[in-house]
């Protein structure tokens, strides 16, 4: 009960807080959230991948676990939330909503702050490879289930959006940098290091003002009890048995398992909104997600570490 307690004080809360404060704020002052949005993906978000990723000391080699352990993971929970909604007959919306809802954790504002708190520094590398991927996953495979692969609309439209951001580009320097050795010089990789620092406290008061703006959302009980359950229970509990079965080891099994508990992804709210697919579930989602996540979170920790 005690490492219990101290895993909630020192890192879900804390994560908590600042999400509290960026709601909190948003409510007060009306900030212009899709600015901020874009000023985390398009500058600090970049910034910080690129500092942490050249700066990491492991071998390059060591994020090729990570890389395919994070494809197939999301091709099992995307099936496995598909098949709850079928399973549980609900409209043929719900299907690709659930399917993405179940895969797509909030990897990046909520992810890294939490591997930067709860993990040694040199999982932040991995951590950064999941969100990369997660994000080209869900602009490609996501924006296909949740609307017709037609056009610009289509999975290669998509994945064009998703090298349009630079955060997967980021990563690919990153990468490069690390692969070769190479240190950037002080005119630019001090002051990326000094931008890339204010991400995880930004990222999560954006998260904030997001949750803030995107309001308490649909609460239908059987399908928002499904996806809370999907999401905080079985999508870890999946993530867990397949590292199993793919023999990985053990401190990055904790790192998966944990990932894949954090609360339902922000971006995938927008683009249910943009398609018409249930964007008020969503939202309410996205926010129970969250509002649970501090005891979630911290009893994945705390399970994994006791094992």
């Amino acid at each position: 009960m005690q490492l219990f307690a101290d895993i909630l004080l020192s890192v879900t809360l804390p994560i908590i807080a600042l999400v509290a404060v960026g709601y909190f704020s948003q409510k007060r002052l009306q900030l212009d959230v899709p600015s901020l949005n874009r000023l985390l993906v398009y500058v600090i978000m970049p910034a910080f991948l690129v500092h942490f990723l050249s700066s990491a000391t492991q071998p390059i080699s060591e994020i090729w676990p990570t890389v395919y352990f994070t494809a197939l993971q999301f091709a099992a929970l995307m099936l496995l939330g598909w098949l709850v909604a079928k399973l549980f007959r609900l409209p043929p919306e719900y299907a690709p909503v659930f399917a993405m809802a179940t895969v797509y954790a909030n990897v990046g504002n909520y992810g890294i702050p939490l591997v930067k708190l709860a993990f040694p520094p040199p999982f932040i590398l991995h951590q950064s490879v999941i969100t990369s991927m997660m994000t080209m996953l869900i602009v490609s495979v996501g924006a296909w289930m949740l609307a017709p692969a037609t056009g610009e609309r289509g999975v290669l439209g998509r994945l064009k959006v998703a090298f349009e951001t630079p955060v997967v580009p980021a990563v690919i320097v990153g990468l490069v940098l690390r692969a070769l050795e190479w240190r950037l010089p002080p005119l630019v990789g001090l002051p990326l290091e000094l931008i890339g620092s204010t991400f995880p406290p930004l990222a999560l008061l954006a998260l904030g003002a997001q949750l803030a703006d995107t309001g308490k959302g649909e609460l239908a009980p059987l399908p928002m009890s499904l996806v809370l359950i999907l999401k905080l229970l079985l999508a870890p509990a999946l993530t867990w048995g397949l590292a199993i079965l793919l023999a990985m080891p053990e401190d990055l099994t904790e790192l998966y398992v944990v990932a894949a508990a954090t609360p339902v992804g922000v971006l995938l709210a927008l683009f249910c909104a943009e398609y018409g697919r249930q964007p008020r579930f969503v939202s309410g989602s996205v926010l129970l997600s969250t509002l649970l996540s501090p005891l979630v979170v911290t009893g994945w920790i705390l399970l994994m570490r006791l094992v």
